[in-house]
């Protein structure tokens, strides 16, 4: 059984303290950025915090080793970009990840929108529950983690799904945030909070049948690093960027935005050609397949250093590999092929499991693993 991870993500509003000081998260609207704004974040990380700057797989950002005494001024720089909601309540609730190759004047815009203004219309959720939204020409996001889902069938009509059901409510794009909102109501009222996510309630409540009325696509296509029909996508080793790297690729672009995607990765709108060592421009990029934490010293449940140790692993393993600071795996909370477990000091190996599985070996050191041939 996994252990107990923290019950809520940070949030501008609700910082969480790491090891490295505070980390805040921004959770931009359309998951789009200005190019003003994104400078603006950059001399911010630096100015407030350890320059350090995360792309999540919900497809927010976050700003780490924020200094406490500075907290304030952080948020009132964030307001003053159009970058908060007015209050904490709004912002908790908008847990929304949209397929970031809309197009403008597109039914994802306007789903979107619609659905930011009705926030208020949603019950008490967990603070992890999330919605996907994903009515493009191509389904992205099955594989991205997600609670209620708005995305299109076969046949091209709307559907609102709940997470793990096979079959979702087919309606008129005009009404899907109205069915989302009514769907989020029934998880509320049938106990759904105390399992906290929607495919763990299903596991114990029957979904209505009302709720499963069209079957729903099994396509799948997320977006890799390269050449775009929108621009071009950089992806984000491990996740974690420096903002002088950002700043200075930004500057010398000037992408006409930039959008975050739930692949921990960029897209730099209207820009076709990138050459950078700072991030993945290649879909072949063996570290595409490498998940890590912060691990220690930037988070205090860690006792081991992740980030080094992945790259330098990066391509020597078949499959994903998964190095997590500690047996909870915030960074990846499900099975790898190979998964290297922090636990006093040392690394834990699991193979074709979680980060909280029992593991096969016990005590191995991060030098024992690079240079043996016979751990992996």
């Amino acid at each position: 059984m996994r252990p107990s991870a923290k019950g809520w993500c940070p949030g501008a509003y609700a910082p969480m303290t790491s090891g490295d000081g505070l980390i805040v998260r921004l959770r931009p609207r359309l998951s789009r950025l200005s190019l003003h704004q994104a400078l603006d974040i950059c001399d911010l990380a630096e100015r407030h915090g350890t320059g350090v700057i995360e792309v999540t797989s919900k497809a927010n950002l976050q700003l780490r080793g924020i200094k406490r005494d500075q907290y304030k001024d952080i948020l009132d720089s964030l307001l003053a970009l159009g970058l908060l909601d007015e209050t904490a309540e709004i912002e908790s609730r908008r847990n929304i990840i949209i397929a970031p190759d809309w197009e403008q004047g597109c039914l994802s815009q306007a789903i979107a929108k619609e659905f930011y203004e009705r926030l208020p219309e949603l019950p008490e959720l967990p603070a992890k529950f999330s919605f996907a939204l994903d009515v493009g020409k191509t389904r992205r996001l099955a594989a991205i983690s997600s609670d209620i889902r708005i995305e299109q069938s076969e046949n091209g009509a709307v559907l609102v799904c709940a997470d793990s059901a096979e079959k979702g409510l087919t309606v008129a794009p005009s009404n899907a945030i109205t069915a989302a909102i009514k769907l989020a109501h029934w998880f509320a009222n049938t106990g759904g909070n105390d399992r906290k996510r929607m495919q763990a309630h299903l596991q114990t409540q029957i979904l209505p049948d009302e709720w499963q009325t069209q079957a729903r696509t099994s396509h799948d296509a997320p977006i890799a690093p390269g050449r775009s029909d929108i621009g071009f996508v950089l992806g984000v080793p491990l996740g974690q960027t420096d903002s002088k790297h950002l700043r200075q690729l930004l500057l010398s672009h000037t992408p006409n935005g930039i959008r975050l995607t739930p692949w921990r990765g960029l897209i730099f709108e209207g820009i076709y050609n990138i050459t950078t060592p700072h991030f993945i421009i290649n879909h072949t990029d063996t570290l595409l397949t490498v998940q890590a934490c912060p691990g220690a010293p930037s988070c205090k449940s860690a006792t081991v250093e992740t980030r080094n140790l992945a790259r330098a692993l990066a391509g020597q393993t078949n499959g994903v590999l998964h190095v997590s600071g500690c047996s909870k795996g915030c960074a990846h909370p499900k099975a790898a092929d190979i998964t290297l477990v922090g636990e006093n000091g040392q690394f834990s190996l699991i193979k074709k499991g979680c980060s909280w599985d029992n593991p096969s070996r016990r005590g191995l050191s991060a030098e024992e693993i690079l240079n043996s041939t016979d751990v992996l």
